[in-house]
Order: structure tokens, then sequence, then C-alpha cells
């Protein structure tokens, strides 16, 4: 039992900042417009601003596909402190998404959630973040 919450709010990566990344939609699947396909390189990244109705630990929901066969990690910061590595492991097929989630602190208001490639293969195809 108990309350489950407030529906997480959905932030899409194609709307989001995008550096060393474009924004494509030619493998379906994906929730919105499109998905960013981070460049094969260290340093891209995706770039959400986020609203928190109150400051403290709050779910951080990552949606993507990795067709590759190696994990595609990602450094995330918020409000430029980082906050650790997020782990994007192979989904098999770039046709196939799913999500993996972490913990972060926001602050009440405006946050900045960045997502940067860390190995030479960049970042996982970002679907959205869901926040909350």
């Amino acid at each position: 039992g108990g309350d489950p919450g407030p529906e997480p709010t959905r932030y899409e990566a194609e709307n989001a900042t995008i550096s060393n990344g474009v924004v494509e939609s030619n493998h379906p699947g994906f929730s919105g417009t499109g998905f960013v396909n981070y460049d094969n390189a260290v340093g891209g990244y995706v770039e959400w601003t986020v609203n928190a109705t109150a400051a403290g630990a709050t779910k951080l929901t990552f949606g993507y596909a990795n067709g590759t066969a190696d994990n595609r990690p990602v450094a995330l910061t918020v409000n430029g402190t980082a906050v650790g590595n997020v782990d994007f492991p192979s989904t098999s097929v770039w046709t196939t998404y799913t999500s993996v989630t972490t913990t972060a602190n926001l602050n009440a208001g405006a946050n900045t959630v960045r997502a940067t490639a860390t190995t030479a293969n960049g970042g996982p195809n970002a679907d959205y973040l869901d926040v909350g």
C-alpha cells in the first residue's frame, strides 16, 4: 500500500541541450519525436533543465537504447556537481528501449542534469529523462 506519489515528469532528450550528438528518429520505439545519438567520443552530453517541487533526493530514470555489446556509461552531474556514473548496458539492438534509474539531490525549482559520455563509444541513444 501507500500512496505511490505523483507521476514522474518526462523530459525528452531531443528537447535538451546537446553537445556532440544529433537528434535522430531512425530506430522506432522511442518516446516523443526522437532520441539523441551521441557522437562516438568522450565528452558529448545531453543536459536537461528540470524542475523539482521540493529539494531532496529525487529519482532520475533515463530511457535509452544501446545496440552494441558494450556498456556506454555516462558521468552524471546535477547543477554542476558530479553525482557518479550511470551505466547503460546493451539492449542488444537499437530498436529495444529500456531504462535505468538512479537518485540524486535536486534543488527546489530549476536544476540542470547532464549526462556526459565517458568512453570512446559515446553515450547510449538517449530517449528521455523521467524526474520523480
